[in-house]
């Protein structure tokens, strides 16, 4: 009885410290990440890695929810006109200078996060970090004048992709009262009133010390990366302190849109309120999203009729022919609301 009660004491104590092992990376051969803080509170945070390349971005807490009523559109100008070059770098020096480093550059703007990511080999790791520092601290703002027709025309006659448009009037109609709502694809009102000081006043207001991070995984050294952000980013200044923001208010309504030109097909989205990324309940929402899927009629490698996910199952099988060409699960997670 009393080997009965040891054993029944010890294997929790057990349990925890494998439980603890394996949490630490080094248990699985990885690095930890490592992250500094520079004097102006740029945060930089890196992950060493056995590799020939390094993979490197700038993030910003800065997006199309940061835009007020007399700027909205100032985040999708800012895009535009980074493909344009920066105020040191013209465009057709900024696209030499990458491929002849045989790198690559992504640029994302979202609805609360910017990035700017270069895939770069180790030997030309200051080069590419001093690339993203322009583009970040330099933009080509002075261009919007020669460019803003360009951006217009092409804002009017490119074809945004259906799934994208969906998504962005969702966002438009829960979040109507609030940035959160403002597009991201457009159309955008007053944006062919934006001026030079707009995006100037955007940028000063967003893209400072305070909301940036620097973050590499790669062959690099912490410490190399450190001496290249103090060098390329030390200057840039904090923001004020951040005033409390009021959480948007998730408003259940419907919005129909007709249009007769789009074919036979209806397009359909539906979302409800959930939480922000903090939110112990965070993980569950991914786990359901997980559970429900995404389907594609005639794709993939196990048909839609004999899948043994039951929604999938479901939608393929209704009524003989399936009741949809296509589904998909998705959740929508921002810093103090969520939509699933």
């Amino acid at each position: 009885m009393l080997a009965s009660a040891s054993r029944q004491v010890r294997q929790p104590r057990l349990a925890r410290g494998i439980s603890q092992v394996l949490a630490d990376p080094m248990a699985w051969n990885q690095a930890p990440a490592v992250v500094t803080t520079l004097p102006n509170g740029v945060r930089v945070a890196t992950k060493e890695a056995f590799s020939e390349t390094t993979t490197v971005g700038v993030y910003l807490d800065a997006g199309v929810r940061n835009e007020t009523k007399d700027n909205q559109g100032a985040t999708y100008l800012l895009e535009q006109l980074a493909l344009t070059g920066t105020a040191k770098r013209p465009a057709a020096k900024l696209e030499s200078e990458i491929e002849s480093m045989g790198a690559a550059l992504d640029l994302s703007y979202g609805r609360e996060h910017s990035s700017f990511t270069m895939n770069v080999f180790n030997k030309d790791l200051a080069q590419g970090v001093d690339i993203l520092a322009d583009l970040v601290t330099a933009p080509a703002v002075a261009s919007l004048e020669k460019e803003k027709g360009n951006i217009l025309r092409k804002l009017a006659e490119t074809e945004k992709p259906t799934r994208a448009v969906i998504d962005d009037r969702l966002h438009a109609c829960a979040f109507r009262d609030y940035s959160l709502g403002f597009s991201t694809v457009g159309p955008f009102d007053g944006i062919e009133n934006l001026t030079q000081a707009h995006l100037k006043q955007y940028v000063d207001a967003n893209y400072t010390a305070d909301k940036m991070v620097i973050a590499a995984s790669g062959g690099m050294k912490h410490e190399e990366l450190v001496k290249l952000a103090e060098k390329a980013f030390g200057g840039v200044k904090a923001g004020p302190p951040v005033i409390g923001q009021t959480k948007p208010y998730f408003c259940g309504a419907e919005l129909l849109y007709r249009n007769d030109e789009m074919g036979p097909l209806a397009y359909i989205s539906v979302g409800w309120e959930a939480v922000p990324w903090k939110s112990p309940d965070a993980v569950t929402f991914m786990v359901m999203q997980s559970i429900i899927g995404s389907y594609k009629k005639n794709t993939g490698l196990v048909p839609g009729t004999i899948s043994g996910n039951r929604v999938i199952n479901a939608v393929s099988n209704k009524m003989g022919v399936g009741c949809a060409e296509e589904f998909e699960c998705f959740m929508r997670f921002y810093k103090d609301t969520g939509m699933f």
